[in-house]
């Protein structure tokens, strides 16, 4: 396989680097279905054996909780997640919510996850078992245990080991349907990243920080009037509770409609460069344990509480590197042998004194710097494959190397200098840009969410 290395390095190129008797049967499902709709009704089957004598009993005990599109919710799966996310609360130590209310909460993130499932499931992602188990593996290793010992905890947990790892393939697949989709609608401008680079000076990379809670009553672009003063006025509600001393953590989990709801709201650490602009504006002047007044968006109804601040910023700096190579590829003509044998015979002309230039002009198969004299120009650490990156960092200036075995052939590298790059500008820029992109991104997913729930069948079916 050839590569073309041009004047820019090989970043852009192939160069460039690249989760006993007759039984008595008792049923009690209970299935809703919209007329001339085909809904896929996948109910699962928990069987319990009585053995008394000549019989036995089984009794199918779960139900349909409710329709999205052509999936169901079932019981037993939303009283396993409102049973986790209770585990969750009180091993913060925090009161329960009320459990019906709690149930509301889970019950919605359940709707939404399907709604994206089958999303996931129409553009065709797919997540296989391999890239399942090194996901799985890296969770492990992040809390220093072995794959087995994560399994042996999550079972200690009561949690069956194929349930998790079904949780977590839906979790890859969520998070990829949900980039895709969202990152289509984001748009960044030149001219926005200038503004938030022009901030992040302002405020030296924004050297305070903070720990905010945030609580979302969601709101459509058009509701009503009559809709808007009624969420509003249980906003201000809320608001009058966390201000008298009610806890911020149960009254999301509770209330909001946020993607940190059910884990009491937090939005972790951020600066203010990293807040939408609404947030920011608010969050700037407040002092801990302060509770905004309701702020209003596209999505709705917003309550932020500052829990605590702390800054901080570093500057970035690595070490370059400029080089210029010969490849010799093998290929039809010149097998894997003669190919070693002719960049070792072109390492030796340069050190009897022959141009490096000329001889790649000449013989690189490397067209795109071949045509340069072989000319990759300053790199970063990183930019090229491992085996061709190790060769050359054991180089002295104007050294010149063996030939050296890459995936894309031989090379004959010299180094022709290093320098301290002072890099703080650059990824300063590439800062502001990811805070465009994850600001607009938070946003649009919230819109999205609720485009897709406002579009889809969804029926209830309650246990009355």
């Amino acid at each position: 396989m050839g590569c073309s290395l041009g004047i820019n390095g090989f970043k852009s190129t192939n160069f460039a680097k690249r989760r006993n008797g007759s039984p008595e049967v008792t049923l009690e499902v209970k299935i809703g279905l919209k007329m001339n709709k085909l809904v896929k009704l996948a109910v699962v089957i928990v069987i319990t054996f009585y053995t008394a004598l000549s019989h036995a009993k089984i009794e199918i005990i779960d139900r349909v909780v409710a329709l999205v599109d052509k999936d169901v919710v079932l019981a037993s799966e939303l009283v396993r997640r409102t049973n986790s996310i209770v585990d969750q609360i009180k091993s913060r130590n925090q009161a329960v919510p009320p459990i019906e209310k709690l149930r509301e909460q889970v019950l919605e993130r359940l709707i939404l996850e399907s709604l994206q499932l089958q999303m996931a499931k129409r553009a065709g992602v797919r997540i296989s078992d391999t890239e399942l188990d090194a996901t799985i593996e890296r969770i492990a290793n992040d809390s220093k245990l072995s794959v087995e010992q994560f399994r042996k905890k999550i079972e200690s947990e009561g949690l069956a080991w194929a349930i998790f790892r079904e949780d977590i393939r839906n979790e890859i697949m969520i998070s990829r349907v949900r980039k895709g989709a969202v990152t289509r609608r984001i748009k960044v401008s030149e001219k926005e990243v200038d503004n938030v680079l022009a901030q992040i000076n302002q405020e030296g990379e924004s050297r305070t920080q903070y720990s905010l809670g945030h609580i979302l009553l969601p709101l459509s672009e058009g509701a009503s009037p009559e809709e808007v003063s009624k969420v509003r006025q249980k906003a201000q509600n809320i608001v009058r509770q966390l201000r008298g001393g009610a806890n911020f953590q149960e009254y999301a989990i509770t209330h909001s409609a946020g993607e940190n709801a059910l884990s009491g709201g937090g939005l972790g650490w951020r600066s203010l460069s990293q807040l939408p602009s609404l947030f920011a504006d608010s969050v700037r002047n407040m002092k801990a344990n302060e509770v905004t007044e309701p702020l209003r968006s596209g999505s709705g109804l917003h309550i932020l509480k500052l829990f605590e601040s702390k800054g901080g910023f570093e500057t970035h700096s690595v070490v370059q590197t400029h080089a210029r190579h010969i490849l010799i590829t093998p290929n039809a003509i010149l097998d894997e042998k003669a190919a070693y044998e002719k960049a070792q015979l072109l390492r030796q002309r340069v050190l009897e004194g022959e141009d490096f230039a000329e001889l790649a002009v000449e013989h690189s198969d490397d067209k795109g710097s071949g045509a340069l004299g072989g000319d990759l120009d300053w790199a970063d650490p990183g930019t090229f494959v491992p085996e061709f990156t190790e060769a050359m960092d054991k180089l002295a200036i104007n050294e010149i190397s063996q030939a050296v075995k890459s995936e894309f052939g031989y090379h004959i590298i010299q180094v022709l200098g290093r320098r301290d790059q002072d890099q703080t500008e650059e990824k300063k820029r590439d800062r502001a840009y990811l805070i465009l992109h994850n600001r607009k991104f938070e946003e649009e997913a919230l819109l999205w969410l609720r485009e897709m729930r406002d579009q889809a069948y969804i029926k209830i079916i309650n246990d009355k």
